[in-house]
């Protein structure tokens, strides 16, 4: 949180220099000002672009991916000449890029990617254009911001050519393109996932490499199988390219699978021996990197799977007959939008097996608001887990909540917004899928307030203060008295008052509090040896240990380089370990305690919290 608010405070600072600083190219004689229209949020799409005159001012950061780009629209003459500039300050240094697209959203120029300024120079061709600002660097675990100033003018008036008498028309150059849209994929651990289909086809693929890099590209591509089924990967409409097709499964181990394309085309078959993700991995086996050297990719199932023999009863409903309406929501990139202050009842029944159900949801955030997501109404024996991001990868977890409190199986979080943006939430049951996995449904509801929740999940009321500013002081109350019996008077003569000491009793004593060192250790047991080894240790995951009998958060730290953290906490009775990242909770009542957490190979693969 410190370091968001500093990131912001440097943004604001940037942001005053930027409006001050001279324009990075000459200003026509004839315009002495600009007209500066300040972007309007959200303006993350052609049909959100914001419509400008002249400049335009904006900002962009490299995390959540909404706020990664901005559109802007701005009208032009055809056949007249026109330059863009593009001034940026961002104090981490975070480049960006400026797109140009005609009235019909077709792209015509890209620039280079800079942290200073770039330009661009065009001829118009239609009557509007679009500039779309991007950043570059999207995926580092820095939060990086960028003010820009846009601006926008004509650098020549039209000059008037005799009609040509060839009647040859002339051929036109073709318009520079990007990478293709399914990048960065250059990876096993960067693969694009795929819908869940029986079938998928892309076209337009291409080598071009991501970002301008000085390396070859190759695409990666991760499809979803069912166990026993066959299939197919195929290559087609090549341009330029001689591609080559290699399967992996999702121990990323290549399977012995011959490329049986003929030509330059490529095709590949194999079958599934588990369900889940495969990975395609597309090269290409000659020296060209042009955008407009391109190819198609066609995955399909060719044979179904063993069907189960049906038994002397009626066969159960399959699983994807009841799953909820926003299924597949099984990643980051299906995230069912979530409205705000309405419960929407759902379930864990996957789409096509009987394995755990991951759902993915997201609900959109503004700064200054406090948003409470919580399930309840869970069926016989469903038992959730809430993992919440800031943006759609793991490493935007922020945090956790598995049982609300002992007995109540619920999850619930709070979360103080301090960005405009997507909040992501994953609800799954980990290893404790519902013994009736078609009877799982839960409620989900997220809730925002202008004032923090209180602990039963009402906002808490605010204190009112006085007219001098401060708050009221409790007065102590009176005790009354019955009505009708006023306090007795003594009389003369009466029997005199009798006076004995009572004891007082003791309050039970507070248990003193102990010091509880705590060494955690979390590895990825790639050798699956059932040990750590060197270089297995996770880094930068989220540990935090409370107080079983109050819930109260007694540390909150990050592993090492080494997947190891250590520290002490003063407790009065055990104390719980928890790694929202992993489902993971462990009751400590010794003196002390030494933990090591094994993610067992591949398990990240499903992303079952």
């Amino acid at each position: 949180m410190k370091r968001e608010l500093i990131s912001v405070g440097l943004a604001a600072t940037a942001l005053s220099l930027l409006l001050s600083l001279p324009i990075a190219m000459a200003t026509p004689p004839d315009r002495p000002s600009f007209q500066v229209t300040s972007e309007t949020e959200p303006n993350n799409t052609f049909s959100e672009a914001d419509d400008f005159t002249e400049s335009a001012t904006g900002q962009v950061t490299n995390t959540p991916i909404e706020e990664t780009v901005d559109y802007f629209r701005t009208d032009t003459t055809p056949d007249r000449k026109y330059q863009a500039s593009l001034t940026i300050a961002s104090p981490q240094d975070l480049r960006l890029r400026m797109v140009l697209f005609n009235g019909q959203e077709q792209q015509v120029e890209v620039s280079d990617a800079s942290s200073t300024s770039v330009e661009l120079s065009w001829t118009a061709k239609s009557s509007s254009h679009y500039f779309r600002i991007q950043a570059v660097t999207v995926s580092t675990s820095t939060v990086k911001t960028a003010d820009y100033r846009l601006d926008v003018f004509e650098t020549a008036e039209p000059t008037d050519t005799p009609t040509p008498t060839s009647t040859s028309t002339p051929t036109s150059t073709p318009e520079p393109q990007d990478w293709d849209a399914y990048e960065p994929n250059n990876s096993f651990g960067e693969a694009y996932t795929l819908d869940v289909a029986t079938s998928v086809t892309l076209t337009d693929l291409n080598f071009y490499p991501y970002e301008n890099q000085a390396v070859e590209d190759e695409d990666w591509f991760a499809f979803y199988t069912k166990s026993g089924a066959t299939y197919q990967a195929t290559t087609g409409n090549l341009r330029n390219v001689d591609t080559r097709l290699d399967i992996y499964d999702r121990g990323n181990n290549a399977l012995e699978v011959e490329d049986q394309g003929v030509g330059f085309v490529s095709d590949a078959e194999w079958q599934a021996s588990y369900t889940g993700y495969y990975y395609i991995r597309v090269t290409n086996e000659v020296d060209t990197s042009g955008s407009e050297d391109t190819y198609d990719l066609v995955v399909e199932e060719t044979e179904p799977g063993p069907t189960a023999t049906p038994g002397p009863t009626a066969t159960a409903p399959t699983p994807r007959a009841r799953a909820d309406d926003c299924e597949p929501n099984g990643d980051f990139d299906h995230a069912c939008v979530l409205p705000v202050n309405e419960a929407q009842t759902f379930n864990f029944v996957p789409v096509y097996d009987d394995g755990p159900d991951n759902d993915f949801y997201k609900v959109w955030v503004k700064p200054g608001l406090h948003f409470r997501c919580e399930t309840s109404d869970l069926a016989t024996g469903v038992d959730p887990n809430m993992i919440v991001f800031t943006g759609p990868s793991w490493d935007d977890a922020i945090g956790g909540n598995d049982d609300i409190a002992p007995c109540n199986y619920n999850s619930r979080f709070h979360y103080y917004a301090t960005y405009s943006g997507w909040l992501y939430l994953l609800l799954g049951t980990g290893d404790r899928t519902p013994s009736d996995v078609l009877n799982s449904g839960y409620t989900l509801i997220c809730e925002k307030s202008t004032e923090p929740f209180s602990v039963t999940g009402t906002p808490a009321p605010m204190a009112t203060r006085d007219a001098s500013g401060k708050l009221p002081t409790a007065e102590p109350t009176a005790t009354p008295t019955s009505a009708g019996s006023p306090v007795a008077t003594p009389t003369p003569g009466s029997q005199e008052l009798s006076i004995r000491p009572l004891t007082t009793p003791t309050p039970p004593a507070t248990p003193a509090s102990r010091f509880v060192p705590i060494s955690l250790l979390v590895y990825y047991d790639a050798n699956g040896d059932g040990q750590p080894g060197a270089g297995e240790g996770i880094t930068g995951i989220s540990a935090q240990a409370y107080e079983v009998a109050t819930n109260e958060l007694l540390a909150q730290d990050f592993t090492d380089a080494e997947g190891r953290l250590e520290f002490t906490v003063s407790a009065q009775g055990p104390v719980r370990v928890s790694i929202p990242f992993l489902g993971f909770s462990h009751l400590v009542s010794g003196a002390e305690a030494s933990v090591q957490v094994r993610v067992p190979p591949h398990s990240f693969s499903g992303g079952a919290p």
